[in-house]
């Protein structure tokens, strides 16, 4: 009897076994079958609304980076919270191009064509920044041995609580965001740069500044960095003024225009913003109220006449720095000063004239 119980015992506990070891082999042959997804970070949420607008400071504003095929590059830009309360940061990405005159570029989202957006990373994607505190965030881009020329990121800082990463087309205006341009080394760059035009905003000033107006086209297949100088002649002089362009360094993308525009104000007498109380005053139609200025330091720096504006603007094609030259006349017509001097010297010449008048006249 004791046997047979025993053999009950063995068969029931070798049953058992097999059901779980056929139970065990079931759950790895469904876990096998699934995929394993990695969970996204959980989301930094502050406890309280915050109180006013988002408020940072971020360096530099762009990033030029250049790398080979298929070998990363990396560099750094700074997040610096300039609001008295923490803020919840997050970094989300978009891409860029050329706006009209090239000054303010357009961003939009990536799209499903844009496989680069996956080439970018960064040492923390969200975090929080206490009253004042700067954080160093670490860009990293691995591009692949098929990548070639140029690709251009927008890297953006918004709340965590922020659902919308931009507006489709929006234009880069003093956001919380910093332009990276990636140049992956090619055989195929093509750097060419032509000057469409180089213009004054208008031929007849009264007093200075004199605006500039430089325009450049962008015929390559990869961005370019101009620079250059402006050299100003008057009708007695040779290079009485010299103005640097494109201090910025501002790239023309491919396939694009771009305005540069600079300003010539060394001069006696100088139009400027009139500001009361440190803002400035505007019009009934929102236009900018102007002023003259007198500084008397530069008393022997009165323009009048007729004045010519010589660019020599240059470019590195890759092989050696390419010349872009244009010329253009403007005037400085001092309407008023001219005016009140010629009252000032002709009021006493009719006074006298008037009394030797009357005098004559008297004694006939």
């Amino acid at each position: 009897m004791a046997a047979l119980f025993g053999i009950f015992l063995l068969f029931g506990l070798s049953t058992s076994q097999f059901a779980q070891e056929k139970d065990s082999k079931k759950t790895i042959q469904e876990s096998s079958n699934k995929t394993t997804l990695t969970p996204s970070p959980t989301p930094l949420v502050p406890k309280e609304t915050p109180p006013s607008g988002i408020n940072l400071t971020l360096a530099p504003t762009f990033l030029n980076l250049v790398t080979d095929p298929g070998e990363e590059v990396t560099s750094q830009i700074k997040v610096k919270n300039n609001n008295n309360f923490s803020e919840y940061l997050k970094i989300d990405i978009a891409k860029f191009e050329s706006a009209e005159g090239g000054e303010r570029p357009l961003i939009s989202e990536f799209t499903s064509a844009d496989d680069y957006k996956n080439w970018i990373s960064f040492s923390d994607s969200q975090f929080i920044l206490d009253p004042n505190e700067t954080k160093v965030i670490d860009v990293t881009i691995r591009p692949p041995k098929e990548a070639s020329l140029g690709y251009y990121y927008a890297i953006i800082v918004n709340r965590t609580t922020q659902q919308e990463t931009v507006a489709q087309g929006a234009a880069v205006a003093g956001a919380a965001s910093v332009l990276a341009l990636l140049e992956v080394v090619s055989p195929n760059a093509k750097r060419e740069l032509q000057l469409v035009d180089f213009k004054t905003s208008k031929l007849f000033y009264e007093y200075l500044p004199t605006e500039f107006q430089i325009t450049a086209k962008n015929t390559g297949n990869i961005h370019i960095i101009p620079s250059g100088e402006i050299f100003i002649d008057s009708m007695r002089s040779k290079e009485i003024g010299t103005i640097k362009t494109n201090e910025g360094r501002g790239n023309v993308l491919p396939g694009t225009e771009r305005v540069f525009s600079v300003s010539w104000n060394d001069s006696f007498a100088v139009r400027v913003p009139k500001e009361d109380g440190g803002l400035t005053v505007r019009g009934d139609k929102g236009e900018t109220k102007f002023q003259t200025k007198f500084d008397f330091t530069k008393a022997n720096k009165f323009r009048m006449g007729k004045y010519t504006a010589h660019l020599l603007m240059i470019y590195d094609n890759g092989e050696r720095d390419i010349p872009l030259e244009g010329t253009v006349s403007f005037w400085v017509i001092p309407w008023r000063i001219i005016l009140s001097a010629f009252f000032i010297i002709a009021t006493p010449a009719v006074i006298v004239y008037i009394f030797m008048k009357w005098r004559y006249g008297k004694k006939r």
